[in-house]
């Protein structure tokens, strides 16, 4: 095993890129978005969609592609909350399945969008496989079939251990679960992609505008950048794991940093080791769990085995690499498929994701219902992101919809507390998590109760 070490990967697959230019004095506009990762983007789209005479400005502070919508794993995926269990047992069967449908939705949306736009993002539309590799692991993707079924949800499936090692072959995998509603995607080009068909579609996008100031006025917001305003009826806050700067939203989310590895492109001999049949995006079902999956140029992403907040919340380019994760990342992979023997790595990078103190995101109004926002997706954001594109877009229009009857919608939800007791809490759920994982792998536990702190977390409003 060797490493070498580079840039983000799908930041190289984007060629030279000539960065759209940053606002210049002042302007007006219906809505102003702030932030022009997914959750910005799609709602510009959707807003422009339904309703075409809308003047829409986003403002980005660095790129399109420079947070999370750059840098994530690629999954589409329906999840929210640790599982959809979890989620179930936290706000109901019906509301549960309502918000599944409301994502699952989004995935098919952003494979349609795509395919019709003729967006390069190499979208594979090939489902998500999860697998456990010990019996509490199995236990609970058993469990999450079940509550599927319960709720009336279609597309998920029960594989024996055969039938896993047939779709990718490990010696550790004991059996898995497919879920129809997944793709994998290149983040970095999907993020350009919508913002080219945003441009497209008449919304004005500024890169290279970091909003300084977002302040409500007399008749609507203005929104403060180094060289210009934007002077709008309404704004939409859409910063994700920066969102916990801004001062009305402090203390409703907290950024963690994860992390990825990406090997060389695998030689034919190698895949047919592994097989892979079907590309699909995979999940264990640990705590923290590991994700991968396969590039268009024929490499393994691999990702996940932690989440480290970060006393204090800093977001900086030094946080990008975490060298004690990358060694762990690697040698996981390594363990996970022995048989593709010596493996080189040449990428690893990280950023921050944004949760929330339920693990689900947060989604509403302040201002007097001038600024809608979205954000804390726990790291599974490239579907949610276009739901909450729907849903700001319905909040922006004064529009009662499906969409925005999502039991999360709204919903009161705790604030983290000021450091020392954010990062203390982090670190004790963090370890709990971690604890319980080493446990499952011996055969210790069931992986049917929650840590201590999520018990009490789930007892919160």
């Amino acid at each position: 095993m060797a490493h070498l070490g580079s840039t983000i990967l799908w930041h190289e697959t984007l060629g030279p890129r000539r960065p759209r230019p940053p606002l210049t004095g002042t302007r007006t506009a219906d809505v102003v978005i702030v932030g022009g990762g997914y959750t910005g983007l799609w709602s510009a789209l959707h807003l422009k969609e339904s309703a075409p005479d809308l003047d829409v400005v986003v403002l980005e502070a660095h790129d399109v592609s420079y947070g999370a919508s750059g840098r994530n794993g690629g999954f589409a995926m329906t999840l929210l909350d640790f599982d959809l269990h979890r989620f179930a047992g936290n706000w109901g069967d019906e509301a549960a399945a309502h918000a599944h449908r409301a994502v699952a939705r989004s995935v098919r949306e952003i494979v349609d969008t795509v395919e019709a736009a003729g967006i390069d993002a190499e979208l594979e539309h090939t489902g998500l496989l999860r697998v456990a590799t010990n019996d509490a692991q199995l236990a609970r993707i058993e469990r999450e079939r079940a509550t599927a079924e319960r709720l009336g949800l279609t597309g998920f499936d029960l594989l024996d251990q055969a039938g896993t090692r047939a779709l990718l072959d490990s010696p550790s995998y004991l059996g898995g679960l497919t879920e129809a509603d997944c793709a994998i995607v290149n983040p970095a080009k999907l993020a350009v992609g919508l913002a080219e068909l945003a441009v497209a579609r008449g919304v004005a996008v500024h890169e290279g505008s970091p909003v300084l100031d977002l302040s409500e006025t007399p008749g609507g917001v203005v929104a403060t950048t180094p060289q210009g305003q934007v002077r709008a009826e309404t704004a939409i806050l859409a910063t994700n794991a920066w969102a916990h700067r801004h001062p009305a939203a402090r203390g409703w989310s907290a950024p963690l940093y994860t992390y990825i590895v990406v090997t060389e492109p695998l030689s034919d001999a190698q895949w047919e080791a592994i097989g892979w049949q079907g590309r699909h995006g995979v999940e264990d079902a640990r705590n923290y769990v590991h994700y991968f999956r396969p590039t268009r140029d024929g490499r393994i992403l691999w990702g996940g085995t932690d989440a480290v907040y970060r006393y204090g919340g800093p977001i900086s380019p030094r946080r990008d690499r975490h060298e004690a994760i990358r060694r762990r990342l690697e040698a996981e992979l390594v363990t996970s498929f022995p048989q593709l023997g010596r493996v080189r790595f040449t990428h690893h990078w990280g950023g921050p994701i944004s949760i929330t103190a339920r693990f689900v995101p947060r989604i509403g109004s302040f201002d007097g219902g001038r600024v809608h926002y979205a954000f804390g997706y726990s790291g599974h954001g490239v579907a949610p992101a276009h739901t909450a594109g729907r849903i700001l877009r319905d909040k922006v229009l004064g529009r009662d919809t499906e969409d925005t009857a999502v039991c999360f919608v709204d919903h009161p939800q705790t604030s983290f507390p000021p450091d020392p007791l954010t990062w203390i809490g982090a670190e004790l759920t963090r370890r709990l998590l971690q604890r319980q994982d080493r446990k499952m792998d011996r055969g210790q536990d069931s992986g049917d109760v929650d840590p201590l702190l999520l018990r009490v977390l789930d007892r919160l409003p």
